[in-house]
């Protein structure tokens, strides 16, 4: 019994030590318009599950939400949109991250890189 129960703690401890990379991002989109000159500031919500970015981004009229990507360079992560010559609409994009190992640094959309302070889990 008793090596049964050492067994079982043993396995649950190495079971929860999950040391690899990861980069989770969902997206979600809402249409604005025209494309104006200027910029509006985004935002940043941290918390324990992630980041939640929300910012306005001039995009692909035909933009479907899926035409992105997030990598991670060094200690920053990459949000990039594709760029097409066809017409632009303004989006007020919401994204959220969760990556591990942390990240200092995010650059959204080829914008200048935002130092990152996280919430420690």
């Amino acid at each position: 019994m008793k090596h049964t129960f050492l067994f079982l703690l043993v396995a649950l401890i190495f079971s929860c030590n999950n040391n690899e990379a990861f980069i989770n991002h969902k997206l979600t989109f809402e249409k604005m318009g025209d494309c104006s000159p200027g910029e509006k500031a985004g935002s940043m919500l941290s918390n324990i599950a992630g980041e939640r970015y929300v910012f306005e981004s001039c995009l692909d009229a035909a933009f479907d939400g899926t035409q992105y990507s997030v990598d991670r360079v060094g200690d920053s992560l990459v949000v990039s949109f594709p760029k097409t010559d066809g017409p632009k609409n303004a989006f007020n994009i919401t994204l959220d991250i969760d990556a591990f190992p942390v990240y200092n640094f995010i650059v959204l959309d080829g914008k200048e890189a935002i130092p990152i302070r996280h919430v420690e889990k």
